[in-house]
């Protein structure tokens, strides 16, 4: 068996792309854990809101982590342009029907999973017992801005260098288990479901040659999944609802 260890140029995208979800990801997971983030929001803010604040710390530090930084490293250190790492912005009509079909399917699938007592120990993840229209549009633009970054780094930057250097199925596979990999602090749960849901999100990338499809559908499943819960929800009050919870 021959083997070498020289360099070659095809190997700089991926391992670039690899090695920054990586290190992005663990900076992300550490800072949101840290607990000298939760000394300073009780200081500040006082024990009642350090969930609610450390909810918008890990959006915003995703944001920047997990979105700008691969964005910067896109910038200055590959050589394509950003649509080659899926931030085109013709998604083609016959996708957006599909996207728009899936969305509903997903819609309609939270509103029962969100129901279940082992969904409504978590969701929604920001647990303030009195819910407004502040706290809702708050709540959803840290979501939108995350799951930005999330689908760019996953779907966008680690996907398709990972396709221009091993093709598309290798890349798949590689981005499947990675995205299920990062969701172990979710539980058992969201680690399987991240496989199947992973795989959608990579054919709706493939075959639009963006990320929006992906982040539409990864949006609407979390927002949905929140709202649902927030609804359903026995220890939340929420006034934006007709229902006068």
């Amino acid at each position: 068996m021959n083997s070498s260890l020289i360099w070659k140029q095809e190997y700089s995208e991926p391992v670039i792309s690899l090695s920054v979800t990586l290190i992005s990801f663990l900076i992300y997971y550490f800072a949101g854990n840290s607990d000298i983030l939760v000394h300073k929001i009780k200081r500040k803010y006082g024990i009642k809101r350090i969930q609610e604040f450390r909810v918008y710390f890990r959006h915003i530090s995703g944001f920047i982590f997990l979105g700008a930084v691969p964005l910067l490293v896109v910038l200055i250190l590959l050589p394509g342009r950003l649509t080659d790492y899926g931030l085109g912005l013709s998604i083609g009509m016959n996708i957006f029907y599909y996207t728009v079909l899936i969305s509903a399917i997903i819609i309609l699938m939270n509103f029962f999973a969100s129901k279940s007592a082992t969904n409504l120990e978590k969701y929604p993840l920001i647990r303030t017992k009195n819910w407004n229209m502040k706290l809702l549009v708050l709540s959803l633009s840290g979501w939108i801005i995350y799951l930005a970054a999330y689908e760019f780094l996953f779907r966008g930057f680690l996907f398709f260098t990972c396709i221009h250097a091993f093709g598309i199925w290798p890349s798949i596979v590689i981005n499947v288990l990675i995205y299920s990999f990062a969701h172990i602090p979710q539980g058992i749960k969201e680690t399987a479901g991240a496989i199947p849901f992973g795989f959608l999100l990579c054919c709706f990338t493939i075959l639009s040659g963006t990320i929006w499809p992906a982040l539409i559908l990864h949006i609407v499943l979390a927002v949905s999944n929140e709202w649902f819960s927030i609804y359903n929800s026995t220890e939340i009050s929420a006034r934006f609802f007709s229902s006068g919870k």
